[in-house]
């Protein structure tokens, strides 16, 4: 009974949580959205990728996931196949179930954008998705990088919606580290740096 009610406890603490990421989804989503069409196609979108990442979550017994299936996931949720679409290099880190949801996140709002205007929307695009692990003060940590050629003329990518709100200050936010998106003409960069506490390396 005390192993019962310690787990009960610890299910309604995640279940919590997880309600808070979607509250938080749903007033930046509400926010950047043309109308109510707009925000439920976002919105169903970002709860899918939540559900994704939560079934990898789930199905490790709350330990978390493996950083490439993760991203793996988010790409091919939008109809890319990863072998021909992601180049992944680098360290493949077991994130903590926070870090999985977030980073999931993420990775669904670089992927959305590409398959809609990046290099994912052409048929030998590719996107390379980096992960090195770096000496840092407190522990080692994740730098995660997300890069893809574009469009020159690619102004979509410059509006200021929830997208880059998520990826510039809600992600980092929520894993007390940092992030820069950088949109240049014919590239785009996301470097995501990823505090020691929010993952595994062994």
């Amino acid at each position: 009974e005390q192993t019962l009610t310690t787990l009960l406890r610890e299910v309604s603490h995640r279940s919590k949580n997880l309600l808070a990421i979607i509250q938080s989804i749903a007033t930046q989503t509400g926010r950047y959205s043309d109308g109510i069409t707009d925000f439920l196609t976002r919105f169903r979108g970002r709860l899918q990728s939540l559900a994704s990442s939560q079934d990898l979550v789930t199905s490790s017994n709350w330990r978390g996931a493996a950083l490439h299936e993760l991203v793996s996931g988010q790409v091919g949720r939008n109809g890319v196949d990863p072998s021909h679409g992601l180049r992944f290099r680098g360290a493949n880190p077991y994130l903590n179930p926070n870090a999985a949801l977030h980073i999931g996140l993420a990775m669904h709002e670089l992927a959305v954008n590409s398959v809609s205007y990046g290099a994912l929307s052409r048929a030998n695009g590719f996107v390379e998705v980096t992960a090195d692990l770096t000496a840092a003060a407190g522990g080692t940590a994740l730098a995660l990088t997300w890069a893809e050629a574009i469009g020159t003329n690619d102004t979509e990518r410059n509006q200021k919606r929830f997208g880059s709100v998520a990826l510039e200050r809600v992600v980092p936010a929520s894993l007390n580290g940092t992030a820069t998106l950088e949109i240049e003409p014919g590239r785009l960069e996301y470097r995501l740096v990823v505090p020691h506490g929010n993952f595994e390396t062994e």
